[in-house]
């Protein structure tokens, strides 16, 4: 017995020691796995944080545009638009809000913020539906919002950026609103405290047909000739896209510049080559002068005449310059011609038509019933007119506005107000905003 223990016992030892081994090695494999696992599933956590963060901080800028178009809006019909725009942009913040990990009890004041703006402004909406006016406490509340909404984009921004995303108190106590007054809508209606482009509808929907084409279909060949006369040699045929505006399709050798001409009467609809220089900022007005006549002279040669351009941005070496058409004085926003001109070389390098070719038709442009002074009386008294214009502006994708074109300021910021010339209604608000890569409109 004692010798088949002497035996026995040190090989069970052994293969113990084997297994455990074995296991061990099973186990530390395992563990390297779920380790990795972890680290994936951090990463997504991560990176959906960031998201949601991103969009929070979109929202709110969101708000911050709402309350300053609100502030300059004189018809009831647009206060409550914007009002009810607020309502959805603090839910939506809120949503984001939310989804990202931290104290709730940090988060708390934020999300106290963001109900109470969405809930105030639900308050005015209704107030200003059952036939209320706003009054000077109600403005005082709503700068206070817009100054609340500002500061907060502002510092959310900053801390986007250097991935510190704030969630604690200490750094929102500009939200701590003073208490005092309220809106009252009935027994049931709670008590809140008064609260602290590239142009102008360059996005319009594009139509079910396009009405600016003239003349009928052509063959391949015949777009190839075209090519080749509007833009030179060097651009061979790639086929034929299909879609609401059918086009044929070119690009060069390099495959760095490409060309598409609609095959119903050979327009040129797009065009794009590279810049040859990487020129940033703002020009000088000699430079843009420069800049404008050599997109004109673009525009001129392909048929697009009496265009005005209306603004530009700046960015990768090229100024992306947008025109509109003007007939008798008016500008037709939804004729719309996009041109980009290399800054360096002062050639043209890109177009997009598109807008122009969905929009342009013959119209019969109805005559004002208001003056300008008229017109500058209905907008806001807030609002500080520098200029006024007539322009032809979409409402639906079927229907357009003749409207007063107003450009002014108020708080330090630039607006243009568009006020119907038939009926006297405000019909659109924009902001202007001037960066160091040109102008464009929210």
């Amino acid at each position: 017995m004692k010798r088949f223990l002497l035996y026995t016992v040190p090989v069970l030892a052994s293969f113990a020691a084997l297994v455990g081994a074995v296991w061990g090695r099973g186990q530390a494999a395992r563990a390297d796995e779920l380790a990795l696992v972890a680290d994936e599933y951090v990463g997504l956590c991560v990176d959906s944080c960031a998201r949601c963060a991103e969009e929070l901080s979109g929202s709110v800028d969101e708000m911050r545009v709402s309350l300053s178009k609100l502030r300059v809006t004189a018809s009831d019909s647009g206060r409550i638009l914007a009002l009810e725009d607020i309502v959805r942009e603090s839910a939506e913040a809120q949503a984001f809000l939310s989804r990202i990990p931290g104290s709730q009890v940090k988060a708390m004041e934020l999300t106290a913020f963001l109900t109470r703006a969405g809930d105030y402004a639900r308050t005015l909406s209704k107030k200003l539906l059952s036939g209320g006016g706003l009054d000077e406490e109600d403005i005082r509340a709503l700068d206070g919002m817009l100054s609340s909404c500002e500061s907060l984009n502002g510092l959310l921004c900053e801390r986007i950026a250097s991935g510190s995303m704030p969630c604690g108190t200490e750094e929102f106590d500009y939200y701590d609103l003073p208490e005092g007054s309220g809106a009252e809508d009935g027994p049931s209606e709670p008590e809140y405290p008064t609260l602290i482009y590239d142009g102008p509808f360059s996005e319009a929907t594009e139509r079910l047909e396009p009405r600016g084409l003239t003349g009928g279909e052509a063959f391949p060949e015949e777009a190839a000739a075209e090519a080749r006369r509007l833009f030179g040699e060097g651009f061979s045929y790639e086929g034929r896209t299909e879609g609401k505006l059918p086009t044929y399709d070119f690009s060069d050798e390099e495959g760095r510049a490409y060309l598409s001409l609609s095959v119903r009467g050979l327009h040129a609809v797009r065009w794009m080559s590279g810049s040859s220089g990487e020129k940033e900022g703002v020009p000088g007005e000699a430079e843009y002068g420069r800049l404008v006549s050599a997109a004109e002279e673009l525009l001129e040669r392909l048929g697009y005449d009496a265009m005005r351009p209306t603004c530009a941005q700046y960015y990768g070496g090229g100024a992306l310059i947008s025109f509109v058409r003007e007939e008798e004085g008016v500008l037709i926003y939804n004729d719309l011609v996009k041109v980009t001109v290399d800054r360096e070389t002062f050639e043209p390098i890109g177009l997009d038509a598109r807008n122009y070719l969905f929009s342009h038709t013959e119209r019969e442009i109805p005559e004002p019933v208001l003056t300008p002074s008229e017109a500058e009386r209905r907008a806001s008294p807030e609002l500080s007119a520098e200029s006024v214009g007539l322009a032809l502006i979409p409402l639906t994708p079927q229907t357009e506005a003749l409207c007063y074109e107003l450009h002014g300021s108020f708080g330090g910021s630039d607006y243009v107000v568009f006020v119907n010339a038939l009926t006297g209604e405000e019909e659109q608000i924009l902001i202007v905003v001037s960066d160091g890569n040109g102008v464009s409109t929210l």
